[in-house]
């Protein structure tokens, strides 16, 4: 039976005309929907999901294709989500004279609202199983199993084409695989362009606690925020214009105002970005051995940095707000992933669970002529590819991603190959061979601190020299760091301080005058990272598989469907990983008992606020209006028997791209927005564990009392169907 806490069963599964594959998670499907009527579902699946109807399903989108989730909540085409799947545009946004970051935004009247240049939801409206079609296509265009990288991606094509054209859709039609090539369905989505920013608190709410709370519990942040998605007259996708109308979905949400309480039955909505529980136990090792040791250290390094200016400076702060808040997400949730590793004993239980795959392709015949080497393969492959796999991470975290310096430089690098395949002998300032070069270097010099990325450079580049092999290092690489008597940190500040790159008007007083290849690629910058390509990295691992007589990744993909099969083949229900695509996880609201002798309360209140309140933490701060609303302790309609709770926690099972996903009651009505998992759930995106992963949201009620009472937004309210169970 799957268990109530599993992730991700998708939701297109009560539909008719299924392959095998989808007729078997039907099944499954069903057996989940009476564990859910036990804990407390009133809704009818058709009320869940329903492609020939209105369904919460439709009321629940993907914001900019999935690096977040949204829910429709008027008939006027108002959405919610969460403050952080906002903080991009309300950065975007913000300047020192309007600092909606700083002082938040509500746009009472339409005419205030903002639209937000490349925005987009998307409507899931139907979903097709097209297994067969697609394994027909492939097994015709590549008769040997050969696809390479894109083979997936034209076969996807050609049945997407088909798709649309046999059936004149409005919709886009769009393929995704599941359990790595058993199942593949077809989503015709509907998106929207025009969307425009409404409402959001300010960051001192929005991210109460900031990078120190970050995944923790209790928290206390009103993490939401408001958009209104708009149409032309007939209600389809248009791209901005004054003219457009607000949207009236065809589905939208009832908010309750009853709040939660423990063993209360809650349903997520949304779209998860990438789970990998199909993982072999070779592949968690390299994870936690030395992925994710060196990302941690890398961009800890990176952030250090960063904060130190920003601390300094409140202009560089507002400029480096949204960088510093998406590489911080990611930099705790690796050092925490690890230590969930560990305590889990993660790469244990799925060495275990491989002693019976091994076991099972033994007792067939055909399994065992095919695949009865399978681990033993996998192992070798992991142990030959480490310190290739190291160093390659090591260019990734440290090269790669050490700040602005690189992309820019790598971008001025690709004009001098372009230069060269078109037989250009040279290039000046107006040339149009520059254009997107110069277009993307003032977009840098837009929004980012030269001395600041000239320190992360300085700061992490070293760690790239001291932990990556001569060999792959090219020959320029090395002839300069000799010049610098093979000090790293000597010869990255000079290429630092004499790149063209550095100042606008350097870089325009350059090219002034024609500049050939060798000039350009004289340019310190450009000649380190011409010298070292990702390339060589991958070319590394590609011998060492050579030298092996397999590809180990190859043999990963197959790990992960043999274990789809043992466990099919078994009657183990199971569910496929997130890849985007709509799915949904229900559980019950509950406390957490985190460690030995630590408990915490389902439930964190408006009192965190004040105790946690440090004015000299600017994670912390809480402003006077705050501190006089929750000094008169006036929580009307909003308060629960003389409380006003802020966030909650459930046992669903999310991952990212939840992010702003509605939380619903029995009844399917808004209780909440999830925003963040627990620390003791880092390892989630692995390995779920049903004690300790928790899913945080934001009370609804809160979200509703900051509107009415912090921000005088209640027309906004209005605007809402509120319900009182």
């Amino acid at each position: 039976m799957v268990k109530k806490y599993t992730l991700l069963l998708a939701l297109c599964l009560p539909i008719a005309s299924l392959a095998d594959e989808g007729m078997w998670l039907i099944n499954s499907f069903a057996n989940v929907y009476m564990q859910m009527k036990e804990k407390g579902l009133v809704l009818n699946p058709e009320e869940i999901y329903n492609q020939d109807g209105p369904s919460l399903a439709g009321a629940v989108v993907a914001v900019d294709g999935g690096m977040g989730t949204g829910s429709m909540v008027s008939a006027n085409g108002l959405m919610i989500t969460n403050h952080h799947v906002a903080y991009g545009d309300i950065h975007a946004l913000s300047t020192p004279d309007k600092n909606y970051l700083e002082d938040g935004f509500w746009a009472l009247e339409r005419k205030e609202e903002i639209p937000i240049k490349n925005k987009s939801v998307t409507f899931v409206r139907k979903v097709v199983d097209v297994t067969d079609e697609v394994m027909f296509l492939m097994d015709s265009i590549f008769p040997t199993g050969r696809m390479g990288p894109f083979g997936a991606r034209r076969v996807y094509s050609l049945v997407e084409k088909r798709h649309a054209q046999a059936e004149n859709t409005p919709y886009e039609p769009s393929c995704y695989s599941f359990f790595k090539g058993e199942l593949y369905l077809l989503f015709y989505l509907d998106t929207y362009t025009d969307v425009r920013l409404v409402g959001a608190p300010p960051e001192r709410l929005g991210a109460f606690g900031g990078e120190t709370d970050n995944w923790g519990w209790p928290q206390h942040k009103c993490d939401f925020a408001l958009y209104r998605v708009y149409g032309d007259l007939d209600g389809r996708p248009a791209d901005y214009a004054p003219e457009n109308v607000p949207l009236n979905p065809i589905k939208y949400l009832s908010v309750s105002t009853s709040g939660v309480q423990d063993g209360d039955f809650a349903m997520i909505i949304g779209f998860p970005g990438r789970t990998a529980r199909y993982q072999s136990s070779f592949s968690v090792e390299q994870k936690y051995q030395i992925i994710n040791p060196i990302a941690y250290k890398s961009r800890r390094d990176l952030l250090d940095v960063m904060l130190t200016r920003m601390e300094a400076d409140p202009a560089l702060r507002l400029l480096y707000a949204d960088k510093y808040f998406s590489i911080s997400n990611y930099t705790d949730y690796a050092r925490w992933e690890n230590i969930c590793l560990r305590r889990y004993d993660v790469a244990g239980v799925r060495a275990q669970e491989e002693m019976k795959l091994q076991q099972w392709i033994d007792t067939s015949p055909e399994h065992k002529e095919t695949k009865g080497n399978l681990l033993y393969r996998l192992a070798k492959g992991y142990a030959a590819r480490a310190q290739a796999i190291r160093e390659r991470t090591y260019f990734q975290e440290a090269w790669f991603r050490s700040g602005e310096l690189y992309p820019a430089a790598s971008r001025l690098n690709a004009v001098t190959m372009n230069m060269t395949r078109r037989n250009i002998p040279s290039v000046q300032w107006n040339d149009s061979i520059l254009t997107f070069f110069v277009n993307n270097a003032d977009r840098l010099y837009a929004k980012a601190d030269w001395s600041t990325e000239r320190d992360c450079f300085i700061k992490l580049a070293p760690q790239f020299v001291a932990n990556v092999s001569d060999d792959l290092r090219g020959q320029q690489f090395k002839e300069l760091i000799e010049q610098h008597n093979g000090d790293a940190r000597a010869l990255f500040t000079w290429a630092a301080d004499n790149t063209v790159i550095r100042i606008r008007e350097v870089l325009e007083h350059f090219f002034s005058t024609p500049r050939t290849v060798e000039e350009i690629q004289s340019d310190p910058m450009v000649a380190l990272v011409s010298s070292v390509t990702a390339l060589s990295f991958n070319n590394k691992i590609q011998e060492i598989d050579k030298t092996l007589g397999w590809d180990t990744d190859s043999l990963e993909t197959l790990y992960a469907r043999m274990i789809y099969k043992m466990r099919k083949d078994q009657g183990v229900a199971q569910y496929p990983d997130a890849n985007s695509t709509m799915r949904f996880t229900y559980g019950t609201v509950g406390p957490l008992s985190a460690l030995d002798a630590v408990h915490y309360d389902s439930r964190s209140t408006i009192r965190g606020y004040m105790e946690k309140y440090d004015p000299d933490n600017f994670e912390f701060r809480v402003d006077n209006k705050m501190q006089t609303l929750i000094k008169a302790a006036d929580w009307g309609r909003w308060g629960e028997k003389g409380e006003l709770y802020v966030n909650f926690l459930t046992d669903n099972d999310i991952t990212g791209g939840n992010s702003g996903s509605p939380v619903l009651n029995g009844n399917g009505h808004l209780i909440g927005l999830a925003f963040d998992g627990n620390r003791e759930s880092m390892a989630g995106d692995i390995h779920f564990h049903p004690q300790y992963f928790k899913t945080v949201s934001v009370d609804i009620r809160f979200v509703l009392w900051v509107m009415d009472k912090y921000a005088g937004a209640g027309k906004l309210i209005e605007e809402l169907t509120l319900v009182r169970e």
